[in-house]
């Protein structure tokens, strides 16, 4: 059985700006696409930077969700 974390593709945008965060955030899902089945891109607990991934996240056609029961500081993107 393969393990599932190998087709789990991290980004971590701890430290970039929020004027930044949108061409990351492009950049990490196009570079991805193809490549893991799923995403994480790494929010922290920062309501406006969940918002700048989310409306990236409009321009695909790209289930997600916000977090788990255990850990809202991250988003799961499936592709």
């Amino acid at each position: 059985m393969k393990d599932m974390q190998s087709h789990i593709k991290k980004l971590d945008l701890h430290g970039i700006k929020h004027a930044e965060a949108a061409q990351v955030c492009h950049d990490f899902i196009n570079f991805s696409w193809g490549n893991y089945t799923v995403l994480h891109i790494i929010t922290g607990h920062s309501q406006a930077m969940k918002a700048i991934v989310e409306k990236v996240l409009k321009n695909y056609d790209v289930d997600y969700t916000i977090g788990d029961l255990r850990n809202s500081g991250y988003i799961k993107i499936l592709l």
